[in-house]
C-alpha cells in the first residue's frame, strides 16, 4: 500500500505546482504596447507643448489651444511605415523644436510651421 500512495501524492505535488506556475503566467503578461505615444515638454510659465503620434505611420497631432491639430506630413512621409519617434525639447525660454525619425532607416523630419520637413542627408 505505501509502494502505491507515495507515486499518488508525488503525481498531485507536481500538478499543483504546474498549475500555479501556470496561473503566474498569465498574471506576469504585459499589456501590449499601444500604437501611440505623447511627447510633452514644458515651455516655462506655466505654459507647455504636446505631440501625440503614431508610432507605425508617423502621423502627428499637437495640441493647440485645447484640441489637437494635425501637422502635416511632407510628401515623401505621406503613405509610408516605419518604426517613428518624436523628440521633443525646450530651445530657450518659451520655444521648442520637434523632430520625428523613423528607428527603421533613420529618416528623419523637423517640425516648422505646422508641418514635418526632412531633414538632408537623413
Amino acid at each position: 500500500m505505501r509502494k502505491l500512495i507515495l507515486p499518488i501524492v508525488l503525481l498531485c505535488c507536481v500538478g499543483a505546482v504546474t498549475i500555479a506556475v501556470a496561473k503566474n503566467d498569465k498574471k506576469e503578461k504585459a499589456r501590449p504596447q499601444g500604437t501611440f505615444e505623447v511627447e510633452m515638454v514644458s515651455l516655462g510659465n506655466g505654459r507647455w507643448v504636446a505631440i501625440r503620434y503614431n508610432q507605425v505611420t508617423g502621423e502627428a497631432v499637437e495640441m493647440q489651444e485645447g484640441a489637437w491639430v494635425k501637422i502635416e506630413p511632407s510628401r515623401d512621409l505621406e503613405d509610408r511605415t516605419g518604426a517613428y519617434r518624436v523628440k521633443l525639447m525646450q530651445t530657450q525660454p518659451g520655444r521648442y523644436a520637434a523632430i520625428l525619425f523613423d528607428e527603421d532607416d533613420g529618416q528623419s523630419w523637423h517640425l516648422n510651421q505646422g508641418r514635418w520637413l526632412p531633414i538632408a542627408g537623413s
